[in-house]
């Protein structure tokens, strides 16, 4: 995955979260899991032997 993509989502995902899209504690968490899950793969795919 492109960094710059990864950034882009966490743009989009601050902007809908000041929009109140994210209400539900459930939905905040899911939100939240999907962006760590794709930084982890971005920092699997920089630092394969990390």
């Amino acid at each position: 995955m492109n960094h710059r993509i990864l950034f882009l989502q966490i743009e989009i995902f601050f902007g809908r979260l000041q929009q109140g899209e994210y209400d539900h504690p459930l939905y905040l968490a899911m939100a939240l899991e999907n962006l760590a899950s794709q930084a982890w793969d971005e920092v699997d795919e920089l630092y394969p032997n990390l």
